[in-house]
């Protein structure tokens, strides 16, 4: 039954209920920002969760090199890690994310020097065209673009994926974003996951030029409207 209001009582101002961040109730997961105890974590994710990617790059014989080049360079990038967020499950880290949103122009450090001595000059040169081509992304005002999302193999199959992106709805109406989209490869599974998470294609792209730096000309965009 509604409550009975007094004719000379003034109303109330109405109150916007206040939206608790995915990832920070209590429980076995959290989601928290990247730190320095994750670095090496991190590093390691983004070679693992776009293999593909990385082994076209630079070769299957140079992957650990991937990893500890990746490890150092974000490992001195600091500037970058507000967008980083790293998924802790019964105190480990279990998962990462990434967004962007527009405006950002901070990028991580990339060292050629350094990136030679871990992956040869062949192996720095695909990794080079590999981050100019995933890297080259315009992020509308208004939008976030999910840049990075990996959920660690002994994690999977505990829901962290979708806790994740709930997280990025989260963090892109906070910023008051209108949408938020993401690249993949047709032929990720993946895909059903951003569509039961409200993703639609908007549109498919590639070429040559994506075979070459990415290994595959078949990718699509896939947005949400928030």
């Amino acid at each position: 039954m509604a409550e009975v209001v007094p004719v000379d009582a003034q109303p109330e101002p109405a109150q916007t209920p206040v939206q608790t961040a995915p990832g920070t109730e209590p429980g076995p997961l959290q989601i928290r920002n990247m730190e320095e105890q994750d670095v090496d974590f991190v590093g390691r994710m983004l070679v693992e969760t776009f293999s593909d990617k990385f082994e076209h790059a630079v070769g299957k014989s140079r992957m650990e090199g991937a990893v500890q080049q990746n490890t150092k360079m974000y490992g001195r990038s600091k500037d970058v890690w507000h967008r980083y967020l790293v998924a802790v499950y019964e105190g480990r880290p279990a998962g990462v994310m990434a967004l962007k949103f527009h405006g950002e122009t901070t990028e991580v450090d990339f060292q050629c020097g350094e990136a030679c001595s871990y992956l040869g000059c062949c192996g720095t040169c695909g990794l080079f065209w590999l981050g100019a081509y995933t890297e080259n992304v315009n992020i509308r005002v208004g939008q976030c673009y999910l840049d990075h999302i990996g959920v660690d193999a002994d994690f999977r199959g505990k829901g962290i994926g979708k806790i994740l992106l709930d997280r990025a709805d989260f963090e892109a109406r906070q910023r008051e974003c209108k949408s938020i989209f993401l690249w993949v490869k047709q032929s990720n599974r993946a895909v059903r996951l951003y569509e039961r998470q409200g993703y639609v294609v908007t549109h498919p792209f590639g070429g040559c030029f994506s075979r070459c730096t990415t290994g595959s000309s078949e990718w699509y965009n896939m947005e949400k409207q928030l």
